[in-house]
């Protein structure tokens, strides 16, 4: 699984870096290591064998985890045993997953190529400097080198040049005549990022880029918004909460449902245990609901969807809207019964819809993010 996220255009690889094993795959690499030390054979091809592949365990614990393609578990059947087979299927169970360092590697890896390959749309609004979240003009202006990301103020950088050259002659514009709008820091926000889980997000090719974005926002909380409080649900027939480990691990195939419902409820317990931070939903979604939750809490699935599905998912959403909370819907289809979806939630107030595709969707979730 792991290897499904290794790429990405520009830069190095973000799983570079020598990352070595712990917990379960520590275990079962020091039973392997175990069992190639007592192995004994008097085949020159298998001492050889069995020197690459004490040599492939040696770099898999110094953190070199591609070398776990190296121990083919038919060779160590061969060479060790049931035992050593038995060891490697716990190597993979252990090592399955991506570790909390190469998760953090993969959303900077995100974050970096949204910003630099692809922009935001809507400029630089809200981005960060050394100065705080960008918020309301204070009338003041910042030198450019310690305002961070902040677009530049033509008029005040224009009128701190005509001052120092009516001081003394010099040229035209120098660095230290940039300036910036000071603006003052925005209370924090606490967001809920709802990402549509069902298959038909695997068929159109979306599941990566909503799991890209999803990684790149965490990034962008955890190195500029260290306030704010992000929570992502995945939603398909059912909804839950999930760690960036657990989307990226997530299997989309076969999913079916899209239970909004679900996942705007537990978005709203999230905004109600911070309260007192800006209420803010992000919604990605290819289709229209077609599951909810019950009064007995089961989930209710139905294609084509219901009446009453559309009617508690809209009751949920405008139960959010009375708490406060701002909803951005970012849609990736545009098919009849989800613009029908739409109209309904274009009509309240303090909602937001864009389209987008896969290329769109990282700089126009981070960008709706962004602004306060």
């Amino acid at each position: 699984m792991r290897f499904r996220y290794r790429r990405y255009t520009g830069g190095p690889d973000p799983l570079a870096e020598p990352d070595p094993p712990t917990g379960a795959a520590r275990r079962a690499l020091d039973d392997l290591r175990a069992l190639v030390a007592e192995a004994d054979t008097d085949s020159d091809a298998d001492r050889a064998e069995l020197a690459a592949l004490e040599a492939a365990l040696s770099r898999y614990g110094e953190g070199d985890r591609s070398a776990a393609a190296e121990m083919a578990p038919s060779d160590l059947l061969r060479l060790l045993g049931p035992e050593g087979e038995a060891a490697r299927a716990r190597l993979d169970s252990g090592d399955h997953g991506l570790s909390p360092r190469e998760l953090r590697r993969l959303g900077d890896a995100a974050l970096r190529e949204i910003d630099r390959g692809r922009g935001t749309p809507g400029g630089h609004a809200g981005r960060t400097g050394t100065g705080g979240t960008a918020g309301e003009p204070t009338g003041a202006f910042l030198p450019h080198e310690i305002a961070g990301d902040r677009p530049l103020d033509a008029a005040a950088t224009a009128r701190e040049a005509a001052l120092r050259r009516a001081r003394a002659d010099g040229p035209a514009l120098l660095p230290e005549d940039l300036r910036v709008a000071e603006a003052e820091p925005e209370s924090a926000a606490a967001v809920s990022l709802l990402i549509d889980l069902s298959h038909s997000m695997v068929t159109r090719s979306l599941h990566e880029a909503a799991t890209r974005a999803a990684l790149a926002l965490h990034a962008l909380v955890r190195t500029r918004h260290p306030h704010d409080r992000v929570q992502v649900v995945g939603f398909g027939e059912s909804a839950a909460e999930l760690t960036p480990a657990a989307l990226v691990a997530h299997d989309w195939r076969g999913v079916p449902g899209t239970n909004l419902h679900h996942a705007l409820r537990l978005a709203r317990g999230h905004l109600r245990r911070h309260r007192g931070l800006a209420p803010r939903i992000l919604v990605v979604t290819d289709g229209e609901p077609t599951a909810h939750l019950d009064e007995d809490g089961e989930a209710r699935f139905a294609w084509p969807p219901t009446p009453r599905t559309v009617e508690v998912t809209l009751a949920e959403l405008d139960a959010a809207l009375r708490e406060g909370a701002e909803a951005t819907f970012v849609l990736l289809a545009d098919d009849p019964r989800l613009r029908a979806f739409r109209a309904l939630v274009e009509r309240r107030r303090g909602v937001r819809v864009l389209d987008a595709d896969a290329d769109l969707l990282g700089p126009l979730l981070l960008d709706r993010y962004r602004r306060r």
